[in-house]
């Protein structure tokens, strides 16, 4: 038997199990646990096992001693071991650690079931088998040690996400810090001294001094130690000073500091900051200008490199809403007072799709439709949208003149400026409430008043004016508010992006915009856009035809709401559908049945294959196949390579009568 013993003490032996684990039994038969607390510590050795008699003490045992696995007895008085389980997995101390329950006989299915489901890991009944309750505590004790590893890994991620965060915001202050025309460059140093010393792990311990052709700059309590990291500041090969952090601690939780090594990417790129302060010092203003321009190109690329990913999400999303709208309008009576109610709600979903073309455009991925618009119309739109949100404590005035002329111009992107303005005149009276003005009239610019704006040309503009009664713009900060990600706005309210929208819209129309602000008075933006000949008074869309067919049409998408909206819209327009939401299948399907086919509409981007590799196995497969790729948005898909593919192209969300004819025209094609 002896020998017995230690074979099993060998097989089960975990490497790596330095520290004393705990195990808390709880039983209310003190024999019971004693013959536990006797078998664990021959078996493990390395491992401490406290007890308790009753659920109550049990509990909190738990949560004082945190053990590291729970045995826990299910038939106890007062409170049996269900219940003690459940109190466990809700306690915020102790949900975590791993609990097996112990049955005193052998039990159904019926009490497994509720052990486990009372937040049990294991379900053992006696008499207990010591080598598999040894081998299962062995487990939890193990799956204890990984999950409490993943915690540490994680808490150890979140702060390197926090300290990674201070310090792009470090670096971002001082980018705006040299950005600033008339700040000395003594006042920079200072500045960015400020801005560094709160961005590091132990600011009251981190000391800074920097010394710049024989100028030194410290920060305000500066302590000189043997603990520090010395970078030098070149600039165009030649050494202007150093920069050097200081540690005024030895050791922090009992172990030697090693932040300044692990941050020499941080610090590095503080003192190529600095550096490129010196050089901007020394270059001339042109190139201070184009470096400018060049460090605000580069913080809206960010925004292109999103605005993709929200583009094929979101018209996905719209593509369910619109297709299924236009379902129910067809299922309708033209004469039914619901369908009113749906066009309503169709005019909504274009506004949307307009709006995510408008992100595209703003990022360079999508052209902006021009046409001859009427200016008050969208107002009136505006205001609609306005007096159903707005409280009653914040007034609307307009002076619209409804006889100005036609603008040239996308109707989604002058509704995007015009909400961006009355939103920001919202937030500004939010709190005290006041007066929001809205109006609008017809101008002439003189080529006295080209030199008020450079931009514009002589002739006639439409005047539109926003403003509020709220607290007004200081002038510290007027000079940057159209400045890609510049907000005074609380988290949540605001990404910084709308002004600069609104900048980048007015420019991109031939127009000007000027801000009027007086701290305490209120704000008035002004926008001015040039009046063209009126070739199209209409915004309205017309809808198109809807043309039938009968022939048999195999659909791919992974959205399973799309693939379900499809089927019924292409079922209503007479076509035999087959509906597929894997391409891989698809393949397959088209493979067993390839002359059964008529026509192939794939989404682009899906999980195993993309739509334009299909589109390649399938005309490997059948060279004469039509086939239609429709996304969302893809980079990897336009209409010049659909085009050099052979294939149809179409972009979500897309209208029921422009599908219609897009089926037609790619079959009539093929005939």
């Amino acid at each position: 038997m002896r020998l017995q013993f230690l074979s099993v003490m060998q097989v089960l032996s975990i490497k790596g199990m330095d520290t004393m684990s705990k195990i808390l039994a709880i039983d209310d038969k003190m024999d019971n646990l004693i013959t536990i607390s006797a078998l664990l510590k021959a078996l493990i050795p390395d491992c401490d096992v406290i007890t308790a008699l009753s659920g109550a003490e049990g509990l909190q045992k738990a949560e004082n001693e945190l053990p590291d696995t729970i045995l826990l007895d299910i038939k106890m008085p007062e409170m049996d071991g269900y219940e003690v389980c459940a109190l466990l997995k809700n306690n915020e101390k102790t949900h975590h650690i791993p609990v097996i329950m112990i049955s005193a006989i052998r039990t159904e299915s019926e009490d497994l079931i509720k052990g486990l489901s009372s937040g049990a890991d294991a379900y053992l009944a006696k008499p207990i088998d010591e080598y598999v309750l040894v081998a299962q505590v062995k487990t939890a004790l193990r799956i204890k040690n990984a999950e409490d590893h993943l915690r540490q890994q994680k808490d150890l991620l979140e702060q390197m996400v926090q300290e990674r965060t201070k310090e792009l915001r470090c670096l971002y202050n001082i980018s705006n810090l040299i950005e600033k025309p008339d700040l000395l460059f003594e006042e920079m140093i200072p500045g960015i001294i400020n801005f560094i010393q709160p961005a590091m792990r132990y600011p009251e311990d981190t000391h800074i001094r920097i010394n710049l052709n024989d100028q030194i700059f410290t920060s305000n309590t500066f302590i000189e130690t043997s603990i520090k990291q010395t970078s030098s500041i070149v600039v165009n090969g030649t050494q202007k000073g150093v920069l050097d952090i200081f540690l005024s601690k030895n050791e922090v939780n009992n172990q030697p500091i090693s932040y300044l090594k692990e941050n020499n990417d941080f610090i590095y790129n503080i003192v190529h900051t600095i550096e490129k302060i010196l050089e901007r010092i020394e270059a001339k203003e042109e190139k201070k200008r184009l470096e400018k321009q060049l460090f605000q190109s580069q913080k809206m690329e960010s925004l292109g490199l999103l605005a993709g990913g929200i583009a094929h999400d979101f018209n996905n999303i719209l593509f369910a809403i619109m297709g299924n709208t236009e379902i129910a309008m067809c299922s309708l009576p033209d004469d039914s007072p619901v369908v009113k109610l749906l066009n309503e709600a169709m005019k909504a979903i274009r506004r949307a799709k307009e709006m995510v073309q408008q992100i595209l455009s703003f990022s360079r991925q999508y052209e902006a439709e021009k046409k001859s618009i009427k200016v008050q119309l969208v107002i009136n739109e505006v205001i609609k949208l306005l007096k159903t949100s707005i409280p009653a404590t914040i007034t609307i005035r307009q002076h619209i003149d409804f006889n100005v002329g036609h603008i040239y111009a996308d109707a989604s992107q002058i509704h995007q400026i015009i909400m961006n303005l009355v939103t920001n005149a919202f937030h500004a009276m939010e709190k005290n409430g006041g007066i929001l003005d809205i109006s609008l009239s017809q101008v002439e610019i003189s080529s006295n008043e080209l030199k008020l704006y450079p931009d514009l040309q002589c002739g006639k503009h439409i005047k539109l004016s926003i403003g509020d009664t709220g607290d007004g713009i200081s002038k510290e900060i007027i000079g940057k508010i159209f400045d890609p990600y510049f907000t005074t706005k609380d988290v949540g309210k605001g990404s910084g992006l709308g002004l600069s929208l609104v900048h980048g819209i007015v420019k991109n129309h031939r127009g000007a915009i000027t801000v009027d602000s007086q701290q305490g008075k209120g704000s008035v933006f002004t926008i001015l856009l040039p009046v063209v000949d009126a070739t199209n008074n209409s915004i309205d869309e017309t809808k198109d035809e809807l043309l039938f067919g009968n022939e048999t049409i195999l659909f791919v998408d992974d959205e399973e709401s799309i693939a379900s909206m499809m089927g019924k819209m292409l079922k209503k327009m007479g076509y035999q559908v087959e509906i597929r939401t894997n391409p891989v299948d698809a393949l397959k399907l088209f493979q067993s049945k390839t002359d059964q086919f008529d026509l192939i509409i794939t989404d682009m981007t899906m999980p195993q294959m993309t739509g334009d590799k299909l589109a390649y196995k399938i005309r490997e497969i059948r060279n004469d196949i039509p086939i239609i790729i429709c996304t969302g948005y893809s980079s990897l898909m336009d209409e010049q390579k659909s085009r050099s593919m052979g294939v149809e192209y179409i972009m979500k969300p897309i209208a029921i009568g422009v599908l219609a004819k897009t089926i037609r025209n790619a079959l009539t094609q093929k005939n």
